[in-house]
C-alpha cells in the first residue's frame, strides 16, 4: 500500500492546535518556535557591517522571554527599535547559509513584536510557520550540498525509527525534529493551566531544554557550512 504523504504546509492537525489556544498560548507557542531558532543568533557571529551588536541580541532574548501573555510589551519593543536601527535595515545584503538563517530568524522576532496585543492565529502561525521552513530549508541545503555534516548516522536512525503521523510529512532530519518538538511544546500548552506559569514547572522547563537542544543541533549544521567558506 502507498503511504499518504501530508503537505505540512496545509496540514489542518497543526492548524487546529493554534485556534484552540487562547491569546496567552498563542505567545507561548510562537516564542517557543522562536527558541528554537535562536542558538545560531548566539552561536555564529554575524557580519560586522550589519551593525547589530551582540548585546542587542541578548536583549532582544532576554526581554521576548520575559513576558508571554500576548499583550503588549514596551521594554521588548524598545529592544526591537534598538535593533531595527542597525545599518543591516537599511542596506541590501547577499547572505550566506547561516547568515540567511539568522536574518530569517531576526525577522521572526520582529514578527512577534507586530504582533503583540493582538496575537491573532495567523499572526501565530506565521511564527510558527518560520520555524518549520527553516527546519526544512536546512534538510535541503544539506542534501544539495557536497559539505559533510557531522551525525549522518543518528540522523538516518532518527527518520527510520519516527512514528507514522511524522514519516507522512515526508521531509527530512530537522523538519521531522521541529515537528517532533513542537508538537510537545503544543501538548504541554494545552494541557497547562492558565495561571501563567508553565516555564517555572518541571514540564515547562523540559520543553524549554527540549527547543534548546534541537536549535544546538541546527547550530552544529550550520557552522559546518561556516566554516568552509
Amino acid at each position: 500500500m502507498e503511504e499518504r504523504t501530508v503537505d505540512w504546509r496545509d496540514d489542518e492537525v497543526l492548524s487546529a492546535r493554534i485556534s484552540v489556544m487562547n491569546r496567552p498560548r498563542r505567545h507561548q507557542a510562537a516564542f517557543l518556535a522562536l527558541r528554537r531558532l535562536q542558538a545560531p543568533l548566539l552561536g555564529i557571529e554575524m557580519p560586522a557591517d550589519w551593525g547589530i551588536d551582540s548585546a542587542v541580541v541578548d536583549a532582544l532574548l532576554r526581554s521576548g522571554g520575559a513576558r508571554l501573555d500576548g499583550e503588549a510589551d514596551e521594554v521588548f519593543q524598545q529592544v526591537v527599535a534598538e535593533l531595527c536601527a542597525a545599518p543591516l535595515f537599511e542596506s541590501e545584503v547577499d547572505p550566506e547559509s547561516a547568515e540567511l538563517f539568522q536574518l530569517e530568524t531576526i525577522g521572526g522576532w520582529l514578527l512577534l513584536g507586530e504582533a503583540l496585543g493582538e496575537m491573532s492565529e495567523v499572526q501565530t502561525d506565521r511564527v510558527i510557520s518560520l520555524a518549520r521552513e527553516l527546519a526544512n530549508s536546512l534538510d535541503t541545503c544539506m542534501d544539495d550540498s557536497l559539505t559533510v555534516v557531522e551525525g549522518e548516522d543518528l540522523r538516518e536512525r532518527y527518520l527510520a525509527g519516527i512514528g507514522e503521523r511524522l514519516r507522512a510529512y515526508g521531509v527530512g532530519y530537522f523538519a521531522s525534529r521541529n515537528l517532533e518538538v513542537e508538537g510537545k511544546c503544543h501538548e504541554a500548552i494545552l494541557a497547562a493551566s492558565d495561571d501563567g506559569e508553565l516555564f517555572t514547572s518541571a514540564a515547562g522547563r523540559e520543553l524549554l531544554v527540549d527547543c534548546d537542544d534541537y536549535s544546538n543541533e541546527m547550530l552544529s549544521a550550520l557552522r559546518s557550512f561556516t566554516n568552509v567558506l
